[in-house]
C-alpha cells in the first residue's frame, strides 16, 4: 500500500492511500472539511495529473474510494503528491450591522444583556441567527452568561465574540 500526503490551498489536510488489485489500483482519498466548498481530488504525477472526483461528505470530514486501471494510474508517472482542489465556493451570508442588536430578539434575558451593547453584526444562516459582539478592551464581555457558547472571529476588521441561536436559543460552537 502507498500513501500520499493530501494538500488542500497548499497546506497538507489528509491522505490518499492506493492499493493495487492484479489491474487495478482502489483509491481512497480523506481529509478535514474545509466547510467553505466543494472539492475534488487530484493526484498528481511526474507527467501529469488525474481527475479523482468529488470528495464527498463522510464522518467528520471529507473522503472519495475508487477504483481505477492501474495503466491509467502508470500514465502520469510516478506520483509526487494528492490534491483538493474547490470547484465551488459557499456563499456565506454578509454581516449586516446593527446598533441596536436586543431589537433581534423578543425574549426578555437577551433583551436586557444586549441593550448595553451598541454596535454589532448578524446574518441568517437558514433557520439559525449569528451574532457577532465586538470584544473591546476596558469594556465587558459581551454576554458574559453565554461565554463558553461563542467563538472568537474577525468580523468586518473587529476582534468579535460570535454566537449562534436556533429561536433565541444559544447552540455550541
Amino acid at each position: 500500500m502507498e500513501r500520499l500526503k493530501l494538500y488542500c490551498q497548499d497546506v497538507c489536510r489528509g491522505e490518499i492511500t492506493l492499493r493495487s488489485e492484479g489491474g487495478r489500483t482502489e483509491i481512497r482519498a480523506s481529509m478535514e472539511d474545509p466547510g467553505d466548498g466543494l472539492y475534488r481530488a487530484v493526484l498528481r504525477g511526474e507527467s501529469g495529473e488525474l481527475m479523482l472526483g468529488v470528495l464527498a461528505p463522510e464522518g467528520a470530514g471529507l473522503g472519495l474510494c475508487r477504483k481505477l486501471y492501474s495503466r491509467d494510474l502508470a500514465g502520469i508517472g510516478p506520483l509526487r503528491r494528492g490534491e483538493a482542489r474547490c470547484s465551488f465556493h459557499f456563499q456565506q451570508a454578509a454581516w449586516r450591522e446593527t446598533c441596536c442588536p436586543a431589537q433581534l430578539f423578543q425574549g426578555r434575558f437577551l433583551q436586557s444583556r444586549l441593550r448595553p451593547i451598541g454596535r454589532a453584526w448578524w446574518r441568517r444562516e437558514g433557520s439559525l441567527l449569528v451574532l457577532a459582539l465586538p470584544l473591546e478592551d476596558g469594556k465587558p464581555f459581551p454576554l458574559e452568561a453565554l461565554f463558553c457558547l461563542g467563538r472568537v472571529e474577525q468580523v468586518e476588521g473587529r476582534r468579535c465574540i460570535v454566537y449562534t441561536f436556533r429561536e433565541e436559543e444559544p447552540l455550541s460552537p
